[in-house]
């Protein structure tokens, strides 16, 4: 079993995020007199999630690293398991 997770949670959040942004600049430009409500509710929403993503990742005593060599995420998440496995075991 792993101990690397894949941040796709992440990325997904964040599509959500971009999301909500957007609505809140079509709600402000639209100029409907409804639209302060819906961007206020937006707004909220767009706390949240961020709140949310802040969470999750202070849930480790270690902060999350992003590698940027070359490989798929299965390789290199099997590659660091390897390791840490050879690691372990000296």
């Amino acid at each position: 079993m792993s101990r690397f997770l894949r941040v796709g949670v992440i990325a997904d959040r964040l599509d959500d995020i971009i999301e909500a942004s957007s609505l809140i600049l079509e709600c402000a430009d639209s100029g409907e007199a409804e639209s302060l409500v819906k961007i206020k509710e937006l707004a909220g929403d767009i706390k949240e999630m961020a709140r949310g993503i802040k969470e999750f990742i202070s849930r480790w005593d270690c902060e999350p690293i992003i590698y940027t060599g070359r490989g798929t995420t299965d390789e290199i998440i099997n590659m660091l398991d390897q390791l840490i496995s050879k690691a372990e075991s000296l």
